[in-house]
C-alpha cells in the first residue's frame, strides 16, 4: 500500500496524542471499574496501579487509524481482532478470566485474523541451506500458532517497569527501519510509527518521568495487543511477494521475548506445571534475585534486546546466508539458556558494571 511518509507521520502524531488524552480520561475510571493492579505474593509493588498503558496506546492507534488510513490490505479485521483482544485482556485485567478461556479466545482470534485477512506464513525460507521450507496448507496454522505464542512473549515480559514496553518499542523500531527501506510497505510503516508515538505516553507515565507522577502499568490488554501487532508486522513483512525481509530476520528481532517464554514453558514441563501458570522464574526475576534493581535489569535486558536484534538487521542488510543466520540464532539461544544457569554470577557482574558507569 502506498501511503506517503508525510501520512504515516501525521498518523503517528495523532496517535501519540490521543494515546495521552486518553491516559489522563482513562486514569479516574480505571478505579470505578477495578483495573488495578493490586500487589500479592508475586507482585511487589506498593498500592493499587490503574492497568490502562495499552489500553490508551490501542485507543490512539484506533482513533488515528480510523481518521486517517484506509482499511484495504487486510487492516480492518486486524483492526477488528485487535479490539476484541484488547477488550478481553481488559476484562482479564479487571477479573481475571481462566487461563483456557484466554488461550482458546486467542486461538479464535488468531484465526479470524488469519483467514479473514489471508494474510499467513508461506514459507520458513532456506534455514538449513538446502532451500527455501514451504508451509503449504499448514501455513495458517502455523501463523495462528505464531499470533498466540507472539502475544503471550510480550505478555510474559511484563514484569518490571518499562519492561513490556521496551521490548515492544525494539521491535517495532526494528520492524520500522525494515520497512522504511522497502517499498510497498507503507501502510506497515504507518502501523509501526503509530504504534511507536502511542506506546510514548505509557512508558513516560510507567517510568514516572516528568511530568508523570504516578505511575500506570500495561496490563494484559497491552501486552496482548503489542505482541498481536508485531507478529502481524512480521508475517506481512516477510511473506508478501516483495518481502521487506526474511523469516529468519523475525527471529532476532524478538529474540529475547521469544527466548524468554520458550525457556520458561520448557522448565514448567519439565517441573510437572502448566506452561500458563504464573511463576517468578523470568529473566528479569533471575536479574531481580542477583541483586540487579528493577532499572538496572531493565537497562541490561533492553541492552541484550538491542544487541539481538541489530545482528539481525546486519544480517539482512549484508544478505547473510538464512542458514548462517538460523544457525547463529540457535547458538544464541543455547548460549541463552546456559546463562540461565549461570544467572547469579552474571548479574552480579553486571550490577558491578553498571555501579561502576
Amino acid at each position: 500500500m502506498n501511503v506517503p511518509m508525510e501520512m504515516a507521520g501525521t498518523t503517528g502524531l495523532m496517535a501519540g496524542l490521543i494515546s495521552l488524552f486518553s491516559l489522563l480520561v482513562f486514569r479516574p475510571l480505571a478505579e470505578r471499574v477495578r483495573l488495578l493492579d493490586i500487589p500479592d505474593q508475586r507482585k511487589t509493588h506498593k498500592g493499587a496501579v490503574p492497568l490502562i498503558g495499552g489500553l490508551s496506546a490501542f485507543a490512539g492507534l484506533f482513533v488515528a487509524w480510523l481518521i486517517a488510513m484506509p482499511f484495504s490490505g487486510g487492516y480492518g479485521i486486524f483492526l477488528l481482532c485487535s479490539l476484541l483482544l484488547v477488550l478481553l485482556g481488559a476484562v482479564d485485567d479487571a477479573r481475571h478470566l481462566p487461563a483456557a478461556f484466554r488461550l482458546w479466545a486467542q486461538v479464535t482470534l488468531g484465526a479470524l485474523l488469519v483467514y479473514g485477512s489471508g494474510v499467513s506464513l508461506e514459507h520458513f525460507g532456506n534455514l538449513f541451506g538446502l532451500g527455501a521450507i514451504e508451509l503449504g496448507w499448514t501455513g495458517p496454522l502455523i501463523t495462528i500458532a505464531a499470533v498466540i505464542g507472539a502475544t503471550n512473549a510480550f505478555n510474559m515480559m511484563d514484569g518490571i517497569d518499562g519492561l513490556a514496553g521496551s521490548m515492544s518499542l525494539v521491535g517495532l523500531v526494528s520492524l520500522l527501519i525494515l520497512f522504511v527501506g522497502a517499498p510497498g510497505f507503507g501502510a506497515e510503516t504507518t502501523l509501526s510509527i503509530a504504534i511507536i508515538l502511542a506506546l510514548v505516553p505509557y512508558m513516560m507515565a510507567n517510568l514516572r518521568v516528568p511530568p508523570f507522577e504516578k505511575r500506570i502499568f500495561m496490563g494484559d490488554a497491552g501486552a496482548l495487543f503489542i505482541g498481536f501487532s508485531v507478529v502481524w508486522l512480521l508475517t506481512k513483512g516477510a511473506q508478501m511477494e516483495q518481502a521487506a525481509f526474511r523469516p529468519v530476520t523475525a527471529l532476532w528481532i524478538i529474540a529475547i521475548p521469544l527466548m524468554d517464554m520458550v525457556s520458561i514453558m520448557v522448565r514448567r514441563a519439565r517441573k510437572g506445571l502448566s506452561v500458563m501458570k504464573a511463576d517468578r522464574d523470568h529473566l528479569h526475576h533471575i536479574f531481580l534475585r542477583a541483586g540487579l534493581s528493577d532499572r538496572q535489569a531493565l537497562v541490561v535486558i533492553t541492552l541484550m534486546a538491542v544487541l539481538l536484534a541489530s545482528i539481525g538487521l546486519i544480517g539482512e542488510w549484508l544478505a547473510v546466508p538464512g542458514w548462517l543466520m538460523f544457525g547463529g540464532f540457535l547458538g544464541v539461544f543455547l548460549l541463552y539458556q546456559w546463562s540461565l544457569r549461570h544467572a547469579w554470577r552474571l548479574a552480579v557482574a553486571a550490577r558491578q558494571r553498571l555501579t561502576r558507569t
